[in-house]
Parts: C-alpha cells; sequence; structure tokens
C-alpha cells in the first residue's frame, strides 16, 4: 500500500477523538469521520493497485472515462475557485505515454502562505464531486420508482455500533434495491447504473492526491495547525453554541448537517468503492476477450433478463440471480476456452 501511514494516521486520529471526546455529543461523528477517511484510503490504494494493471486496455478505460472526467473536473474547478492558475489539464487522454494515467490537472498557487490548505482541498475534491452525482443519480432513479428509497443525511444513524452497521447496510441496500426493482432491460437504466459505477471509481481521489496533500501538511505545520483549529472550532461550536446562545441552533445545526452529509457520502464512497472491486475485476475480464465476441456475456444477460420479465412470473431476484450466472457462465467459458476444447 502506498498511503498505508497516512491511513494509520487517520485511525489513530478516530481512535483519539474517540477517548478525548468522551462527553461530546459529536463523539461519534467525529471518530467514524476520520476512521472512514482511513477505510477510503485503503480502499483507494487496493483499488489503484489493482486498475493500474488494467489500463492497458483501451476497453476498460472507456468503461471508466465518466468517473476520470469528473474526477479532473472537480480538481480543476475547486483550483480555479481557490485562485490557482491551471497550466494544464486533461481530462481523459489515455496515452501509453502517460504510464496508465488517464487525466490530470497541473496548477500554480499564489505564493500567499495557503499552499497546504488548497492542495488539501483540490486532492479531496473528486471525493465530494464524484459523491454528488452519485446521490444526484440515485435519488433521480429513486423519485422515478416508488419501491426504492430516497438518499439523504437521515440514513447516517451512528448511535452506537450497530447503528452505524445498520447505517452501511441500509446504503448498501439501497444500490441492490435498484437491480431489483427497476427494468435492467432499460438502455437507459443501465446507462445510469454503468454512471454509478464510474463516478464510484472517480470518487476516489488517487494515492497521489491524497499523499501530496498530506505531505504538503507535514512541511506546512502552522497550516496543519490552523485546520485542526477549525474542526476543534466546528466541534465546539456544535457542542456549546446552543448553550451560550439564544439563536445557537441556527449556527450549530448546520454545522451537524455538514458533518452528516460529509459522513453520508463517505459511507456512499465506500460502499461503492466495496461493490466497484468485484465489478472491476468482471469487466476487466470481459474486456480481456478479444473481437467482437466480448460483446456476448452482456447480450446474453440482457436476453434472459427481458425473457423471464416480460414471460415468466418469478420474484426480482431470481431473475436477477439467473441473468447474472448466465453472464458469469458465458465469461468464463470464452475467457477460458482451453477447459473446454481440446487440440
Amino acid at each position: 500500500m502506498k498511503n498505508a501511514h497516512i491511513a494509520a494516521f487517520f485511525a489513530v486520529l478516530s481512535v483519539v477523538c474517540w477517548y478525548l471526546l468522551q462527553d461530546f455529543s459529536v463523539r461519534n461523528y467525529v471518530s467514524l469521520l476520520f476512521a472512514l477517511f482511513a477505510l477510503q484510503v485503503i480502499l483507494n490504494d487496493l483499488l489503484e493497485s489493482y486498475l493500474v494493471s488494467k489500463l492497458k486496455s483501451k476497453y476498460f478505460n472507456m468503461v471508466i472515462a465518466p468517473g476520470t472526467i469528473v474526477h479532473e473536473a472537480s480538481h480543476a474547478l475547486i483550483a480555479k475557485l481557490t485562485g490557482c492558475d491551471i497550466t494544464k489539464i486533461s481530462f481523459f487522454n489515455y496515452s501509453k505515454k502517460t504510464g496508465g494515467v488517464l487525466g490530470f490537472v497541473e496548477y500554480a498557487q499564489p505564493a500567499d502562505g495557503h499552499q497546504s490548505i488548497r492542495s488539501l482541498l483540490i486532492g479531496i475534491a473528486p471525493f465530494f464531486g464524484c459523491g454528488i452525482f452519485l446521490i444526484a443519480i440515485l435519488n433521480y432513479l429513486a423519485l422515478s420508482h416508488p419501491a426504492l428509497g430516497l438518499v439523504g443525511p437521515g440514513l447516517v444513524e451512528i448511535g452506537d455500533a450497530d447503528k452505524i452497521i445498520s447505517s452501511i447496510n441500509l446504503i448498501l441496500s439501497r444500490f441492490y434495491e435498484q437491480l431489483l426493482f427497476l427494468d435492467l432491460s432499460n438502455p437507459a437504466i443501465l446507462f445510469l447504473l454503468y454512471l454509478e459505477f464510474s463516478f464510484a471509481l472517480g470518487s476516489a481521489p488517487s494515492p497521489q492526491d491524497i499523499s501530496g496533500a498530506f505531505d504538503s501538511l507535514l512541511e506546512n505545520k502552522l497550516e496543519a495547525f490552523s485546520i485542526a483549529l477549525f474542526v476543534l472550532s466546528a466541534i465546539l461550536v456544535v457542542e456549546y453554541a446552543p448553550q451560550l446562545w439564544e439563536h445557537g441552533d441556527k449556527i450549530s445545526q448546520p454545522v451537524l448537517a455538514g458533518l452528516k452529509w460529509i459522513i453520508l457520502i463517505l459511507m456512499i464512497s465506500l460502499v461503492m468503492l466495496l461493490v466497484a472491486m468485484p465489478l472491476s475485476y468482471v469487466i476487466s475480464e470481459n474486456a480481456e476477450i478479444a473481437g467482437i465476441i466480448k460483446a456476448i456475456p452482456p447480450l446474453l444477460f440482457i436476453l434472459l433478463y427481458f425473457l423471464m420479465t416480460r414471460f415468466i412470473e418469478t420474484s426480482a431476484e431470481i431473475v436477477l440471480l439467473a441473468s447474472a450466472a448466465v453472464y458469469l457462465v458465458s465469461l468464463f467459458v470464452l475467457r477460458h476456452p482451453e477447459y473446454f476444447l481440446k487440440d
């Protein structure tokens, strides 16, 4: 892992906050926030190490193109908003000369002493950019089908460990419900689900983004201290503003709501990264089939799904599992013909 030290830092910070904030109402929120960041770094590194070996395939590159474009656009947007001059940018331009780098943003910062804070904001920008797109697609699909639930901060329940696990399971169930209740033979639905997968991959800040921002903060202790002071101030505002001021809720509630939204995006990003890992493997295996026959497994999936939903009365779950099984079997046969053909 490239950023094991950063994951360890966030993990330790989570434990420290857990013990130092024992009497604070936001104790669970703050501790969980840093723990989720640690998990995000770990999953980012694991997924990145796998994807780099698969980026030689133009087919696979095109699959993850939308997420890459939003990823780089998020970097560029925050760079401009924070006063940087963008010197060079590539939203998506895979070339073997780049060593597997699908996109990049190069920028020059103003010399005002806030370079580390800018690097941090620019580095984590894709997490928020792609996360917002993910939530938008999820809620758009939910509004189009009454059986699907909306995604919002109300899903975040972190009173104890059981509620945290329940919240993650609930978010995971939102994605699974899409597969059960939406018509997967509809090209528009398939396209939106594909965008979810692509944005999930794009939401992960690259190891270079994370390590660059982290190293910059280590070099500038004053800016690191100012960020720590900002976090501490937010905790104190949520905890004491309602007690010290009659209208304190008007300040503390937006801060708490923002904290819930960040945790929600982190949870969604983590769930999608977990889902993206096996999907990345399956898609890359499909991409490595030579020629036009690589289209056979997905076409068989769509065909069987269409026939079963139209002509067989059975549950949506059985239809989905049967279609997925046919896809995987056909993929294995085409990917490993040596097991089925003699010389």
